[in-house]
């Protein structure tokens, strides 16, 4: 497939999931819903702001691949004042911006941008570069188009990672294949693009599956209650099997 057919079966599809507006589950009040939905982000986010100094929530970020938007609305949420969510598709940024007055939006492919090198302080993707066609590409995209970070959350090269997931997902017309990451992978992609000791790589594994969480959460009656026992329980499994999880964060921190 080229790469224009491989985008426009992409953009075909997010604009027929956006065409009615920003999806109704992200917008549920439900503590069980918003905990699955939020976590990975508010999470790694959180790291990064304590990992680095020099970063904090007047810092410039853009999210990519960003659909409706609903993560840069997660990152204002945490406090960050100057946040541009894009996606390939118009339709998708109309609605993160119909929704959320906060946010800036344009329309971008993620792989080739057309942004100016180091143009954004902090570079977002959550489960984007898997329907991207060169996964690793986008990824690179990110480093140059980062001025200090560069943080994507996807599945995780792992047991855990194959035996909980798909090796293909297929959305209407548009299929891609779940390309999965580990730190040994992102090290190697920053390095060869980045050069000798110009980064600190802080990413990392967990355990995060959101159907099975919340059928469990379901089991546990639902609320803040099952959310309490759900974040205890990933934590032991995370603790237990360090490095295992199904779920990755990577997180490349550029040096000054």
């Amino acid at each position: 497939m080229t790469t224009t057919d491989h985008d426009a079966e992409q953009r075909r599809w997010a604009d027929e999931l956006f065409e009615d507006g920003t999806r109704s589950y992200l917008l549920d009040d439900d503590p069980l819903v918003q905990y699955l939905v939020r976590w990975r982000l508010d999470h790694s986010a959180e790291r990064l702001l304590a990992a680095v100094p020099d970063l904090d929530t007047d810092s410039s970020v853009l999210v990519l691949c960003a659909g409706d938007g609903f993560e840069g609305t997660q990152l204002a949420d945490l406090g960050f004042t100057d946040v541009t969510v894009s996606d390939i598709s118009p339709l998708g940024v109309r609605a993160a911006l119909e929704r959320d007055p906060r946010l800036g939006g344009v329309v971008l492919n993620a792989l080739t941008t057309g942004v100016r090198d180091e143009g954004f302080d902090i570079v977002v993707i959550q489960d984007g570069l898997h329907h991207l066609q060169s996964p690793v590409g986008g990824f690179i995209e990110m480093l140059r188009i980062s001025r200090r970070a560069a943080l994507f959350l996807e599945p995780h090269e792992s047991v855990a990672g194959r035996r909980f997931g798909r090796a293909w997902e297929e959305h209407g017309s548009a299929t891609n294949f779940v390309f999965r990451w580990n730190s040994r992978m992102v090290e190697q992609v920053a390095s060869s693009y980045l050069g000798r000791d110009s980064f600190t790589n802080l990413s990392e594994s967990f355990w995060h599956h959101n159907l099975h969480l919340d059928r469990l959460g379901r089991r546990l009656g639902g609320g803040t209650r099952s959310v309490r026992v759900l974040d205890v329980l990933k934590r032991t499994d995370d603790t237990l099997l360090p490095g295992q999880g199904n779920l990755f964060c990577g997180m490349v921190v550029k040096r000054r």
